[in-house]
């Protein structure tokens, strides 16, 4: 997996939250290539007088897989007429994340 991503936007009724977000009201985390087990933690903490969130933040996943079609498309034969010199013959497939919306 490559290119992976987390995004939410903070609701406007936090206090303060001890996240890496160096600027606007959405924070994304975004791992790269996946080698190790990530971990993204922290405290949200929500203004006085609220007991908890009136509006619940959509989380979003994004993610790229080289080399897979998850459709299950492949390619048993591949002929090619008038080819000019050198030219590389092959398929090559990419899957990547639709919209996952993970909602507390």
């Amino acid at each position: 997996m490559e290119s992976i991503n987390l995004s939410f936007k903070r609701p406007h009724c936090l206090s303060s939250a001890d996240l890496s977000s160096n600027h606007g009201t959405t924070c994304t985390w975004t791992i790269g290539n996946k080698d190790k087990t990530p971990c993204l933690s922290g405290t949200l903490a929500l203004e006085t007088g609220l007991e908890r969130l009136h509006v619940f933040p959509t989380f979003k996943l994004g993610f790229t897989i080289m080399g897979i079609a998850l459709s299950g498309l492949r390619i048993e034969k591949l002929d090619l007429q008038t080819i000019p010199p050198r030219l590389y013959k092959g398929f090559r497939a990419q899957t990547r994340a639709g919209d996952f919306d993970v909602r507390l």
